[in-house]
């Protein structure tokens, strides 16, 4: 049986996601920070964990170290957006943003590396808001989040590269606007999230089981640009 860990797995895209490897008989490590996982299936092994505390991320690594002595795949799903709205960029904001959102899945990823076989898959959840080239809603707003994306894809970029000798294949993916409490957040008077996590995490299965390539940017399906 192929394993995989979710982190965010209680909510949203995090959860959707869970069900769909679930569904398709893999083991499914979720994370949740502060609500359990609403789910109960011999398959799914749950662990409290905060990205945004060293110690609470060392003590989830040790868990999942002794329950798997191999992952097939990772998802970095876990995130927080803390300035939807906000049109200036807040420094305290973006240093808890950047904490969680890039340092946090740097410390967890890191300290995994030696699970991960040829052909096994990270997935680093990421955002059109991320792209620099081609970025979806460019405008004022969200600054700090914008910003963890950003750094976030070159992480991306640059672990593949260092993975690719033991053929790790290491993924960004953008899984448009969701219907989730995040995606809400950023909701206007005539636009808001158009796909749901079902969708999202369609998504995530489609690349984890198909793709080959390693070190690209995904939305919807196709690469897009960094």
């Amino acid at each position: 049986m192929k394993t995989i860990i979710i982190t965010g797995a209680s909510r949203g895209i995090g959860l959707a996601t869970a069900k769909k490897f679930l569904a398709e008989g893999w083991c499914v490590i979720g994370t949740y920070l502060n609500t359990s996982i609403p789910l109960q299936d011999d398959n799914l092994i749950a662990i409290q964990y905060d990205q945004s505390n060293s110690e609470s991320i060392a003590k989830a690594v040790t868990q999942i170290k002794e329950t798997s002595p191999h992952i097939d795949a990772l998802i970095n799903n876990a995130g927080i957006l803390l300035d939807a709205n906000d049109k200036t960029a807040d420094s305290v904001k973006v240093r808890k943003t950047l904490e969680v959102n890039v340092v946090g899945i740097i410390d967890l990823t890191e300290q995994l590396l030696s699970l991960f076989q040829k052909g096994s898959h990270i997935v680093n959840l990421n955002s059109g808001y991320g792209s620099i080239s081609a970025p979806i809603l460019d405008d004022e707003t969200s600054a700090g989040y914008r910003i963890s994306k950003a750094a976030l894809n070159m992480y991306t970029r640059h672990l593949a590269f260092r993975l690719e000798p033991r053929g790790v294949i290491v993924s960004s993916l953008a899984p448009g606007w969701v219907k989730t409490d995040m995606g809400y957040s950023g909701v206007t008077e005539t636009e808001g999230p158009d796909r749901t996590p079902e969708q999202a995490a369609d998504d995530i299965f489609q690349l984890v089981t198909t793709i080959k390539e390693s070190g690209q940017f995904w939305r919807l399906g196709k690469k897009t640009e960094w």
